[in-house]
């Protein structure tokens, strides 16, 4: 055999996978088709995390008066500074990806490949052998084929998240088609920049993945920017950048310089198509435990076996892939209940373990323990007060089953309820530990001593 492994892409998954098996001596082949560092350093986490922190600047300057600042003179936006300086951050990281790929010692090739058989893959007219394959080829935005859609799209009105990222102005109206994650995001940025957007949401409230505080906190402070947020909407053509939809049986349109479609991703199972791996009735690949197809050498790591879609966890599996190639034992399966997710609106919203909603679904015995931040004095100096700590406990044993935080920096506190998960501690261990004052951690430790306080002394 040509390799040892022989890894499709180069994104969070692969390059991982890659520089486990490199630093284990594994003789290691990565075929990149577009991105080293795939769509999360690209065009989708990074970039859009860039361009957030910059609308977070302005809507401080826009607030300045609530800070006691006075400003002379006008702050202008410079969208193509802006967008050069998310190009550099970009190139700095691919950059280091490329670094850490060679200095495990790892080949790389550029190219889109193919899976011939188990032992088998081709890239560039040039086919190599190896004893295992790791496919980690990622996804892409999810389009609707409407009416009047792909003539939309091809006149520049209907695009995707990736085309978001490099438009050539900041569009006087922008419409968001989906009200998810990423929607929700762009729709925060674009509001920030100055933009007139509408969220078109085909449920009842944004952010169905929540809890329904969560969404009506969300929803509250877009429509405080002027967002206009129109639900159990059903999308039914496009003319131009006009788009319609029906509430209630009832048509209706609205009119976008741009309008982004953001309804999901798709995995990218192609170079997998000449194989007769085993699938569900969705044609989902089927994978076991260790990540594996039903061609036990080949598996399936990061977005393109759909489980979650989270660089963070494509890292783990990446690592945990590699280790069962290695048959080590060393690194644990990533787990869905005790991975966080992060939105990156403003505020923040971080979350990890269950939900209140798949609590109730699941039937699940809990108990309740929240606080708002004005009850923060970190929050009430840092005029951050819009959120609060949420935590769910087994009314028996204390144990955490899950938590949601909504703050200014919420995506930085939530690692600690994911450490707290990960080893399994419980509600009188986070109460007697000793958070720093003034923080917005310590909000996590006062959740839990209003816990005990109310459920268990």
């Amino acid at each position: 055999m040509d390799y040892d492994l022989i890894i499709l892409g180069a994104g969070p998954a692969g390059y991982i996978a890659a520089e486990y098996a490199g630093k284990h001596k594994l003789k290691t082949l990565v075929i990149e088709k577009q991105y080293f560092g795939g769509v999360c350093l690209n065009v989708g986490c990074i970039p859009t995390k860039t361009l957030l922190k910059r609308a977070k600047i302005i809507d401080y300057l826009v607030h300045a008066k609530d800070y006691g600042i006075t400003i002379n003179g006008q702050a202008k936006l410079d969208w193509k500074q802006l967008l050069k300086q998310k190009q550099e951050v970009v190139d700095k990281l691919v950059a280091g990806v490329k670094t850490i790929i060679k200095g495990a010692k790892v080949e790389s090739i550029e190219g889109e490949a193919t899976v011939i058989d188990k032992n088998k893959v081709q890239v560039n007219n040039t086919t190599y052998t190896t004893n295992n394959i790791i496919v980690a080829t990622g996804s892409r935005p999810r389009y609707l084929t409407l009416p009047g859609f792909e003539k939309a799209q091809q006149a520049g009105f209907i695009i995707d998240s990736t085309q978001a990222l490099a438009l050539e102005g900041v569009p006087k109206k922008f419409v968001v088609v989906g009200g998810g994650v990423i929607g929700v995001e762009f729709a925060f940025l674009f509001a920030s920049l100055g933009s007139e957007v509408t969220i078109i949401q085909g449920v009842d409230r944004i952010l169905e993945v929540c809890d329904s505080d969560v969404s009506e906190l969300i929803s509250k402070t877009l429509k405080n920017k002027g967002v206009q947020i129109i639900t159990n909407a059903h999308v039914v053509r496009a003319e131009n950048n006009q788009l319609f939809y029906t509430v209630n049986g009832v048509e209706q349109s609205v009119i976008g310089d741009k309008i982004l479609v953001s309804i999901g991703r798709i995995a990218n199972t192609e170079c997998l198509d000449q194989l007769d791996l085993k699938r569900d009735h969705n044609n989902k690949i089927v994978l076991n435990e260790k990540l594996q197809t039903s061609t036990t050498n080949i598996y399936l790591i990061g977005d393109v076996n759909t489980q979650m879609m989270l660089a963070h966890y494509a890292y783990q599996q990446g690592r945990y892939a590699v280790d069962q190639i290695l048959n080590q034992n060393q690194v644990k399966p990533a787990e869905k209940n005790k991975c966080p997710a992060c939105i990156y609106t403003n505020p923040e919203v971080a979350f990890v373990g269950y939900s209140e909603m798949e609590l109730q679904k699941e039937k699940i015995d809990y108990v309740k323990s929240s606080l708002p931040f004005i009850y923060s004095g970190k929050a009430i100096a840092d005029h951050e007060t819009n959120g609060f700590v949420k935590m769910m406990f087994n009314p028996k044993t204390g144990a955490i089953l899950g938590g949601c935080i909504i703050a200014s920096t919420a995506s930085d506190i939530i690692a600690e309820l994911a450490l707290v998960m990960e080893n399994n501690l419980t509600v009188f261990d986070i109460a007697n530990s000793i958070s720093p004052h003034p923080t917005m951690n310590e909000m996590v430790t006062d959740v839990c001593k209003k816990a005990i306080f109310d459920y268990f002394s």
